[in-house]
């Protein structure tokens, strides 16, 4: 059985920041989602450094148009003695930086699970305790806390609020909401779940165009389950 297309991938990446989190839709009216209050706890974080590598980053001088350095490696060099000499030798520094870094030399930030990508969120609102680090902060925890419940109707509230914010309140949201936390909690039946099932597919697809092999895999899925229950009753008939 396929994974879900939007929630199950173990590889966040973020395109020079994390706006992909602020969408247009605006969710409609229910309870809010509460996150617990432990989640919001910086004291954990933690970065390995050694000391010679904090000695060098502060015996840098930094120029004061260090943003317009060619080179890359001393560009993330110098951001990263800039934001040490700023804010101190906390793990809240080198988590960014560290990021910074493989922005400035790959352009892009991968995360390769939900921990990695919360905690990169929470050193930035340490440095920079603003709403819109805030709001980011918080659209992160509620994804971790999707991702680790066990709890179907609160996975579906928090990812219906998460689709709203991308796509805003359409019909196909509900669609996928279903389809998703299905997969979630013990994937479809084939072929008594092939209606639901291919719902799903399409409207993913109808969403992004990117998943028609999603698609295509799912009628191929659904082709064999039926071939093999025809099979199985020509057999026990």
């Amino acid at each position: 059985m396929m994974k879900g297309y939007f929630v199950d991938v173990i590889t966040f990446v973020c395109l020079l920041s994390l706006t992909f989190f602020v969408g247009c839709g605006d969710p409609e009216e229910t309870d809010p989602i509460v996150i617990p209050s432990e989640l919001y706890d910086t004291s954990q974080l933690t970065y390995d450094i050694s000391d010679a590598e904090i000695q060098e980053l502060m015996a840098l001088d930094v120029p004061t148009n260090w943003e317009q350095t060619k080179d890359p490696e001393l560009r993330a060099k110098y951001y990263h003695a800039n934001l040490l000499k700023q804010f101190g030798n906390i793990p809240a520094v080198h988590i960014v930086a560290a990021r910074e870094e493989e922005k400035i030399l790959t352009g892009v930030m991968v995360f390769t699970t939900t921990d990695e990508m919360v905690d990169f969120v929470k050193a930035q609102y340490v440095l920079w305790p603003t709403n819109h680090n805030r709001d980011i902060l918080e659209r992160s925890l509620k994804t971790k806390l999707r991702r680790e419940t066990d709890d179907p109707e609160l996975f579906a509230k928090i990812y219906r609020e998460e689709l709203i914010e991308q796509h805003g309140d359409i019909p196909e949201v509900d669609v996928i909401v279903k389809g998703e936390t299905k997969l979630w909690f013990g994937g479809f039946r084939l072929p008594d779940d092939a209606d639901e099932y291919l719902a799903y597919y399409e409207t993913l697809y109808a969403l992004n165009p990117s998943a028609l092999h999603l698609l295509e895999s799912a009628r191929e899925n659904v082709r064999k389950a039926k071939e093999k229950n025809v099979r199985k009753a020509k057999e026990e008939g």
